[in-house]
Formats: C-alpha cells, structure tokens, sequence
C-alpha cells in the first residue's frame, strides 16, 4: 500500500480531470482542444539547459510535470515533486515530450496537458511550482536517476491576467548511492528467468544484515535461520541501513531473532511488485525461491529448510509476505504480515470487484474513499477518493507509468495491453467503470478465492504459519478485506468440524500459534510499531519451537560484549532502540 506522507487535509471532490492531446510549439496540432473556462491562457515556457548536454542523454524524452503547492508556511518544507500528498492532493500537469534536446525551451500549455487540480488557468493567488522532466524508467516513480528537475519557483498566479512563468530544469538526479560495510552486505545476482522475461540482463537485488557472532569463529553457532523482510510501497532493499544497527546490538540479543535478515528488493518501475509474477514484472516469485533463496543459503550460511525461512512485511509487503507463504508452502515456515494490501478482492478498500460496476462511485450513489483520517471514536475525514486519486495518476502519467498505488496494482495484477504498451486498466480513468476482463484475471491473485479453493488446506496454513494483524481504523480501509477473510476462514473450520464431528479425536481443540486480529482503534500506522513487538516475540517462538534458536544471553554477555563494528559507517550504535523503522 501507498506510503502516507502527512500535510494540509483537504478533500478534492470538486477537483476536475482536463484531458486533451498533447503538442509543442515546435511541431503542427492535430484536433481540437476541450473547451476551457473563458479566462486568459497561460504559458509555462520549459528550459533545459545546455549543461545538459554534458550528460550521457543526448535527447530527452518522456513526461514534462508541473507540481503545484499552495504558498503557505505549513508548504513551506516540501518540495512540490515530492507529491501526490495523500492528505491534500495538489494541482498536477503533464504533458508527452519526445526527443528535446539541451537548450531548447518547450512550451507546456496548460490546455494542451493532462491535468488533475485544475484547469490551471484558474489557479489563483501565491503558489509554489516544481517542474520535473521523467525520462527514467529504471525506477518507480518520477524522480529516479537522471532526470531533470527545477528549483521551487514561488509565483503569482491570476486568473484575471494571462500568466507567463519560465522555469528551468537546472538539476539531475544522482543515482542512489550506498558504501559497503560490515553492517549490510548488498547482493545484485543475475536472475536467468527474469533475464528471459525481458530479454535483457536483470538482477535482483537485496541487502542482508548479519547477526550478532555471525563473525565470530568462536561463537555457539556457525549455521542461522533466515527472516526475508519485503518493505511497504516505496521501499526497497536499502532498508536494511536503517535496521542494521538495532538488528546487530549486543543488547538486543534478547528481544530480536537472531537471524540473517534479508531485505527484499520488491520495487519495480511500475511499483511495488508484491513479489507476484505478472507480464509487467516479471516471474519475480518464482525466480526468488527457484534462483535467490538458494544462492542466498549457500552466500551466508543459512539453514535450509522450510521452518528455518521466516517472511514478513508490512502494507504491500504484507500482501507480499502472505503470497509467498500461500503459494510456496514447501519453501517458507512462517509469515508475519500487517495491515496488507486487500487480501479479498470483494473488499477491495471500499469496493466489492465481484459485483460492483464503479470503482468510483459506491452502490449507494456516494464517491468511494481511498484515505481516511481518525477524527474520533466513530468518526473519520476522508482525504482522498479513489476518483481523485486515480485521476492524479492519470496525470503523472497517463500511459500507467506514474508508479503511483492503483497503476502498480495493474502491474501486480492485470495482463498486458499491447496496444497502450503497458499493463490493462483495472477501470476507466475517466469514468471509474470497472473493466470486467481484468477483474477477470485480478482474482486468480485473490488470496481469498485461493483458499476457498482448498479451504482445509488453507485453513491448516493460517492456522499454523500466519500471523496476520490490522488496524480497525486502516487509513486505507484495509482491515475490510482482513476481517472478511477472517470470517470465511472461521466458516470453513467449523464445516471441517463439523465434518469431523463422528472422530472426536480429529475434532478436539489444537492449538496453534497462527491468528488473525484487527486491533481497535489502530491505523495504518500506528499499527507497525506494535505488530513489530509482537511480531519479533513470535518470530523467537517459531523458532525456539523448531530448536532454531540462539541460546539466551547471559546478563554479562549483553553489558561486557564489543559490537562487531565498533566505528566507522553502518556502525550499530548504542543508542538505536532495537526497532525497525516503517516505510
């Protein structure tokens, strides 16, 4: 699920979706513009500098963005192209560009783009403007290496005067960057089925974190279980570095498993990839436990077998953690997932996939919300709707490149569409009605259905490996789907039951470390740190029960023991609580 970044609440029911073909001045247009409110044109001219030039790109091409903010002091420490902000969507315009070159200036014309917020021309009073020119897609999102993006220009905006702003894309992106320590060991390791996909070379990639004596010739232990860690949406494996020093501190011996914590690196271009195989992704599943997971065992010494393979993650590493543990049973023991990305797609947040015709617009005539805010015991405020959210999306991008929530669920989910060169639409962007085909094909990712097919299989599953928490007051109304499996599963073991009821052997209560519980009062958020503790307190069980786990320190091994890294970069540090911070 989507990262919550907090700001201004506002609700953009009243906002309108502008969608027109795209041209620049340098080149002839073709069909007529939608009609605008009669009020002045605006003209943002884009200039890309001739530094540009210097750069390895030649030529440019890709999506031209404008992000608006209001100017206001609680703006005043945020970049505009770190948006969309969930809790106030803001003004956005994009338009194609193709082949720009260093030094030339474009002119993006408001009416000639796709935009959310707007019409722009009727943007008025002081804003804050960021233009960014996406030409990447190596990464998720539109700020990934090597693309353009200006300064925070403030303006003054009229709708009674036609407005003339030149803004110039004076910064690049840096390729992230992280230095090699004795704390995180980072992998890239060829994947042939991914290879195969996409007919290129791909990696895969993820950071390990050693425990504590791993080092260490004399230790108790040279052999260790391993906990495969799948960040929520907008992670990745570089994770690792925040979590590296609480994971290695002497002192957390006793309240953290004592474990190789890989960190995945589920984040594609399009999105989070739930580590699910799909035309857009890839076979990533299968190339993790066919490809990784054995090279991983073999790299670090790890105990190969099924109970010694722990998965977690949180929001789309939580549906991720839950796939893994359904679909590949024989490779992972146990599974510890929190407030998951919808896991019965008839509770899709607020939609019913299985019969409803909108994802906009509810059965009962009302806009369907997508992020709420807690304002009391029974009440919310509703942020976003799913038409707005949707819509601010459709004009990052379009072509379903915008990396954003709903087209990285198309990328998870849906087949190819040849003719837009990207994955099919779960609903039309303008309308909200949902594409039957590809609610089709969504639900044989439904972890629900899955079940129901083999409902006493399953059950035994969730029963014995999974750990599954979430918040009655999910931000993203993901505890609907949670407490709706939760209710089948409850029908299914009582029809075993019953069905057993003549054996009171088979029938007798068995008790089982597997649960699954919708805490009161919780969010999204302030559902992580305590899914954390009780998650880290399940993991020592799992693993002490299967004879897994690292002897108890002694009061004089905690106080008197030296830090494997005692200096330097990614050194663990005294002072880190031993928890590991969410995405």
């Amino acid at each position: 699920m989507r990262a919550n970044v907090t700001n201004l609440p506002l609700t953009c029911s009243l906002l309108a979706l502008c969608f027109a073909r795209v041209s620049w001045s340098q080149s002839s247009t073709n069909g007529a513009a939608i009609p605008l409110p009669p009020s002045p044109k605006d003209r943002y001219l884009i200039k890309i500098p001739a530094a540009a030039a210097a750069s390895e790109v030649s030529t440019f091409s890709g999506r031209l963005i404008l992000f608006f903010t209001p100017d206001s002091p609680r703006w005043a420490e945020v970049e505009p192209a770190s948006g969309p902000f969930f809790e106030k969507l803001q003004p956005i315009a994009s338009i194609a560009l193709n082949g720009a070159k260093a030094g030339d200036t474009y002119v993006f014309e408001p009416e000639r783009a796709t935009v959310f917020g707007g019409p722009l021309e009727a943007l008025d009073g002081s804003w804050r403007v960021q233009a960014v020119l996406d030409s990447d897609f190596t990464t998720r999102g539109h700020l990934g290496p090597g693309n353009l993006v200006s300064q925070t220009a403030t303006v003054e905006l009229s709708r009674e005067r036609t407005d003339e702003l030149t803004i110039e894309l004076t910064e690049t992106i840096p390729p992230q960057t992280f230095v090699q320590s004795t704390a995180v060991t980072f992998i890239d390791r060829k994947s042939a089925l991914m290879s195969a996909h996409f007919g290129r070379t791909f990696n895969m990639r993820a950071s390990a974190v050693l425990p504590y004596g791993y080092h260490d010739l004399t230790y108790d232990r040279r052999m260790w279980p391993t906990i495969y860690v799948i960040g929520g949406y907008g992670a990745n494996h570089l994770a690792a570095l925040n979590a590296a020093a609480a994971l290695q501190s002497p002192q957390a011996r006793a309240a953290l498993p004592q474990a190789v914590w890989v960190f995945l690196d589920a984040d594609t271009p399009w999105g989070h990839s739930g580590m699910c195989d799909s035309p857009a992704s890839g076979p990533i599943g299968r190339a993790l436990v066919e490809e990784f997971i054995p090279f991983l065992e073999e790299r670090f010494r790890l105990i190969a077998t099924t109970q010694a393979r722990i998965v977690t993650g949180h929001s789309s590493g939580g549906w991720s953690a839950l796939h893994l543990q359904l679909t590949y049973p024989e490779v992972f023991g146990a599974c510890f997932a929190s407030a998951p990305d919808p896991v019965d797609f008839s509770a899709f947040q607020c939609t019913d996939l299985l019969r409803d015709l909108s994802l906009f617009v509810s059965r009962d005539g009302t806009e369907t919300p997508s992020h709420r805010g807690v304002l009391g015991p029974n009440d919310d405020r509703v942020f976003m709707t799913v038409r707005d959210e949707v819509a601010s999306e459709n004009a990052i991008d379009p072509d379903g490149r915008s990396g954003e929530q709903w087209a990285a669920w198309d990328a998870m989910w849906s087949p190819w569409d040849a003719a837009r060169n990207a994955p099919r639409r779960l609903c039309d962007a303008t309308t909200g009605a949902i594409d039957p085909v590809t609610v089709e094909a969504w639900l044989r990712h439904d972890l629900a259905r899955m079940c129901a097919r083999e409902p006493a299989k399953y059950a035994t599953l969730f029963d014995e490996r999974i750990r599954l928490l979430c918040g009655s007051r999910d931000s993203f109304y993901l505890n609907l789907a949670v407490t709706r499996l939760k209710a089948k599963l409850e029908v299914w073991r009582e029809a075993a039951r019953a069905k057993s009821a003549a054996n009171p052997a088979a029938n007798a209560p068995v008790s089982a470390p597997g649960y699954i519980e919708v805490i009161d009062g919780l969010t999204h958020d302030s559902l992580y740190p305590l899914a954390q503790i009780r998650f880290h307190q399940g993991m020592l069980e799992h693993l002490r029960a299967h004879g897994l786990n690292d002897p108890a320190p002694k009061n004089q091994d905690m106080h008197g023991a030296q830090r494997q890294n005692a200096s330097g970069e990614g050194a663990p540090n005294r002072d880190t609580a031993p928890t590991l911070q969410p995405q």
